[in-house]
């Protein structure tokens, strides 16, 4: 080999090491400002001073720690100016047959804008789940609204109106919301712009991963307005094919336009005791406050009037620049492609410098499916021996995990490619994986527009390097046109992997939008590729040994420890019916922990009587028959007119008791559940069983009218759930460690009872 084609081979994988680090870095979140920031500028440490007022412990809905940090926001939000009111309400909401509901508090904040238009309303939760002080999920959007409104007043009063709302019940069914909506039908006629702030982790960059409907005009914005966008409308695209919601679902339906921003980087920390002020990340909190800040500003001196224009795509490039155009462009982009492919085949069949065959496009699937199944496989090994030890989040033993995987799979496409090559002719191999990408590209414009970009971009310049490259006589001087297509490729596609797998957890989801990604990237940039790691086969055996160290890396750190603890759950349940008691686990196996309460060998399978219902598989030991309240049912009225059954029942609970549950069985024909007087849509569609969740149940009790279609009896279920196991003075029993912790919905008492009406 030429010396020459040895430097540029070295050079050339520094050069794409360098584009690839630039491309991560440059979604980092910005360094966080400090107290001595001036005045009108959000101030990360100023806003994380307000944590250790309320991230201090639990404060779920209905709790009196959510009561203390009530009283706190309402004085803060009073000293800022605002003319402050707490709206009790009844939330409804629901998710198939899962219909949640609650009484709710939520905190209206008005600060009157020079001109009296319509408002710009930030939004955050302010309840915690059981398990967590929540100094992230969503201490992080409480301080950044409060931090923001304090550099407002610096300032000039803008020409709208700022509405803050700290909403209620967010995390049991989205409550607060759905009251606030139900209680204002005229919001959208008062409400100009919304932004919601949320956290799904405790670090990471503040990305604005939810938008509204004709979003072009509020794209455009933000790449105006913030400092530090960082957004992509494959992210929405993907995230309405979820079952996740936020306040901002509820609120949007509404026809409310708005934006909805949220970090997500250790989840690990998610919904449990971890979600602490110390692990909270400045950095995540600087980004989100200054994007608020500055889009409040924006919004707070603009019209308002006309807020929605088409839909657009949109994505970051080289850091914090977003890009976006309207969506014919992804209609029109593939035609282009497709022009310069032709353009490139005449030309190359001119000059006889191709010769692709009927078969040759199946490589692009070959290569995804090679280089999938090679990930696939070893994940699959991987699981049998780790597989029940690895912990949830994007843990340094997840991240180790998965770039060997990643390795692993880049081993397997390059290998495949280099045969290919050496038969069949770079240029051949090339020109089919590009023809197979521009179809691809042309079927996700149409099928998904939002996400287009993300194959359309390194098709064309793959299009224009095939091009280009022509003029090239040798492996050199192809790899040398093909930086044309590899940069924009490793810039495009590169910082999307390590998202997808914060989102999607380390699982055969995770890697199989690695393997699109990165068979994407082999196949518009090979040429790159296929000069930098010859001779391939050393390349491939350097590489599996560093995939292998990772992969042991990541195996030894899998165990369950103080920075990545194991989620275990334990629910005592008491079955007033039968004076019976059980310890019910819906883990796979007994740990550390829950072995002192369900010994050795519990009992595994469904256990109706003492899960309230459920047929879900789970682990169940006698537990001693405790004396607890059980909720208190009263028939007010039971009549039928027209073939259809209106019952309404009156039932309370105890004041320990915090959370009602009513389950019913699937065949039911329910047509309407009234809570307070307040019914969500309720959609019938579906097998499983019908489950009624209210939440802070007033000393009063609350009012359920159910609407059935027939004459049957209605059997059911009716429980009351309050935090935390119960303590005997017969059975004492050893606390968690710190390699454990509680999952969601643990730890927590059920007294249940069966009824027929």
């Amino acid at each position: 080999m030429p010396f020459s084609d040895r430097v540029l081979r070295v050079l050339l994988w520094i050069g794409l090491v360098l584009v690839a680090t630039l491309a991560f870095l440059g979604t980092r979140p910005p360094a966080a400002l400090g107290p001595d920031a001036p005045g009108d500028q959000f101030s990360a440490v100023r806003a994380m001073s307000h944590l250790q007022h309320f991230a201090v412990r639990p404060h779920p809905i209905g709790s009196e720690a959510q009561r203390r940090v009530r009283d706190y926001l309402v004085k803060t939000l009073t000293a800022l100016g605002a003319a402050v009111h707490v709206e009790k309400t009844t939330g409804v909401h629901a998710r198939g047959r899962t219909i949640y509901a609650g009484t709710a508090h939520n905190i209206v904040a008005t600060f009157p804008g020079r001109a009296n238009r319509r408002a710009v309303m930030l939004v955050a939760h302010y309840d915690s789940v059981p398990e967590g002080p929540g100094a992230a999920d969503d201490g992080a959007g409480l301080i950044s609204i409060l931090e923001t409104i304090r550099a407002l007043r610096m300032g000039p009063v803008p020409r709208n109106d700022l509405i803050v709302l700290f909403t209620d019940g967010e995390e049991p069914g989205l409550l607060g919301a759905s009251g606030f909506v139900a209680d204002h039908p005229d919001l959208a006629s008062h409400v100009g712009v919304v932004l919601n702030l949320e956290a799904r982790g405790s670090s990471g960059p503040a990305m604005m991963f939810e938008t509204s409907d004709q979003n072009g005009w509020l794209i455009s914005e933000l790449a105006r307005a913030t400092p530090y966008p960082m957004a992509s409308s494959l992210m929405y695209s993907v995230y309405k094919l979820l079952p996740n919601d936020t306040d901002f679902s509820v609120l949007k339906t509404n026809g409310v336009a708005g934006l909805n921003f949220a970090f997500i980087e250790s989840f690990q920390d998610y919904h449990s005791r971890r979600d602490t002020r110390e692990r909270l990340s400045p950095r995540s909190v600087q980004q989100m406050g200054a994007n608020t800040l500055a889009l409040a500003r924006h919004f707070g001196n603009l019209p308002l009037t006309q807020v929605k224009k088409p839909d657009c795509v949109y994505f970051n490039w080289l850091g914090f620049r977003l890009v976006h155009y309207p969506m014919w462009v992804a209609l029109a982009l593939p035609l282009l492609i497709f022009g310069l492919l032709v353009f490139a085949f005449v030309l190359a069949h001119r000059r006889r410098a191709l010769s692709l065959s009927p078969t040759l496009p199946g490589a692009f699937f070959l290569l995804l499916l090679v280089v999938g199944g090679g990930m696939n496989l070893l994940w699959s090994t991987i699981k049998l021996f780790v597989g029940r030890s690895l912990p949830i989040g994007d843990t340094a033993g997840n991240i180790s995990l998965f770039a060997g995987l990643v390795l692993v799979g880049f081993c397997c496409g390059i290998s495949l490619l280099g045969a290919m090559t050496s038969r069949l002719g770079l240029r051949n191999v090339h020109a089919a994986l590009l023809l197979v990408a521009a179809v691809l590209a042309l079927l996700i414009g149409l099928l998904l527009p939002g996400a287009s970009y993300l194959l359309q971009w390194p098709a064309f310049f793959g299009g224009v390097s095939l091009l280009l490259g022509l003029r090239a006589k040798s492996p050199a001087g192809m790899a040398l046109w093909g930086l044309v297509a590899v940069v924009p490729a490793l810039l495009l596609l590169f910082p999307l992997i390590y998202p997808f797998f914060v989102v999607l957890q380390l699982n055969l989801l995770s890697l199989l939008a690695a393997t699109i990604l990165l068979t994407f990237l082999l196949a518009v940039s090979w040429p790159v590729f296929d000069f930098i790691i010859r001779p391939w086969r050393r390349t491939c055996a350097i590489a599996a040994l560093i995939a292998l160290g990772f992969i042991l890396g990541g195996a030894l750190l899998a165990h369950p420890r103080a920075s990545h603890p194991r989620r275990d759950s334990l629910v005592y349940s008491l079955n007033t019916d039968r004076g019976k008691a059980k310890w019910i686990s819906y883990d796979d196996a007994v740990d550390q922990w829950t072995r002192q309460f369900l010994g050795s060998s519990p009992r595994r399978g469904p256990d109706p009587e003492f899960t309230a219902g459920s047929d879900r598989n789970l682990l169940t030991a006698d537990a001693p028959p405790l004396s607890l309240p059980a909720p208190t049912v009263t028939r007010e009225s039971d009549s039928t007119n027209d073939g259809i059954r209106t019952l309404h029942l009156h039932i309370a609970v105890a004041p320990q008791n915090r959370t009602l549950l009513v389950s019913m069985p699937a065949e039911l024909d329910l047509r309407t559940v009234t809570w307070n007087r307040r019914s969500p849509l309720v959609n019938a569609v579906g097998k499983h069983p019908w489950t009624l969740h209210y939440e802070a149940v007033p000393p009063e009790g609350v009012d359920l009218e159910l609407r059935l279609g027939g004459k049957s009896v209605m059997n059911c279920w009716i429980a009351a759930v309050s935090p935390g196991l119960p303590r005997s003075e017969d059975h004492t029993f050893v606390p968690r460690r710190d390699n454990f912790i509680a999952g969601q919905g643990s730890d927590c008492t059920l007294v249940a009872r069966h009824y027929s009406f």
